[in-house]
């Protein structure tokens, strides 16, 4: 069973108790292993994921080998494609080392909303081109 945050905590003030936890404790999952994780319980192949989410091949094998960490929409458009829980996509997010979706941003409360609703990756555009926000298509910058 995980230990509490607080008792995560107090153990680490301790000198042996922290040096103890620290050489136990492993690395947390990567990027790539939490996404074939994923991909592995939806029953998906890597060449279907890149379809569905509109991965290029090449970038997609990077992602999923761990040489290249994934665009924070390439993880919003998997999230939306695969159905994944608001919680597994702020999951997701956290390993890629993107933002969390913040429901103060509105194209992160968009995105949240579709979650929520269960929403295709098809419906969340739709939703953003009303609103209107940028797609998760459309290049950062």
């Amino acid at each position: 069973m995980l230990e509490t945050t607080s008792k995560l905590f107090h153990r680490l003030r301790g000198r042996e108790s922290g040096r103890a936890l620290l050489s136990r404790e492993q690395a947390a999952p990567t990027c790539a292993q939490t996404l074939r994780a994923i991909l592995e319980r939806a029953g998906l192949s890597a060449a279907e994921w890149m379809a569905i989410a509109d991965v290029s091949k090449s970038y997609g094998y990077q992602i999923l080998r761990g040489e290249r960490l994934p665009g924070r929409d390439i993880l919003l458009r998997t999230a939306l494609s695969l159905h994944l829980s608001l919680k597994e996509t702020q999951r997701l997010l956290a390993v890629g080392n993107c933002g969390a979706l913040y429901p103060r941003v509105r194209r992160d409360a968009a995105v949240i909303y579709a979650l929520n609703q269960a929403m295709s990756l098809i419906e969340t555009e739709e939703l953003l081109t009303s609103l209107p926000e940028r797609s998760l298509y459309a290049r950062e910058g």
